[in-house]
């Protein structure tokens, strides 16, 4: 997933995309690619999942990737790869293949990696992230 730059993908077939203003309550099954822009209360399950800036998302989340810059509340399983953004924030249980959290990028609950048993066995409460680049200095 490209940051902030998605343009182009958001007209593939398959592809849903929340707007800013927006509220969807419910379930959703996307094929493809969900943009939750605006928010969404309920169940998504997904290939690929943006979070905007200000995005929230509240519910029951399963999807392949996750790209967070906004919110996203009670439970998400990224089964390859979570990305939390620098303004992103994850709150409740988060599962994950591979995770990334860039600077100022916060998860507050109880996060591990998918397979490793039950989530709440890893607890983590308000990890604040921030990281030193890597490399010769």
């Amino acid at each position: 997933m490209a940051g902030n730059n998605y343009s182009g993908k958001d007209d593939v077939p398959g592809s849903l995309i929340v707007g800013e203003g927006v509220k969807v309550v419910g379930k959703l099954v996307v094929p493809g690619l969900a943009v939750i822009n605006g928010g969404l209360e309920g169940e998504l399950e997904a290939d690929e999942l943006l979070v905007g800036p200000r995005g929230f998302l509240s519910g029951q989340v399963r999807v392949r990737t996750a790209d967070i810059h906004g919110a996203t509340h009670d439970t998400l399983e990224a089964t390859e790869f979570l990305c939390v953004r620098s303004t992103g924030q994850v709150h409740g249980r988060a599962r994950y293949g591979e995770v990334e959290i860039e600077k100022g990028g916060i998860i507050r609950g109880a996060i591990a990696p998918v397979g490793s048993g039950d989530v709440a066995a890893a607890p983590i409460t308000g990890l604040a992230v921030s990281a030193a680049p890597v490399g010769n200095n």
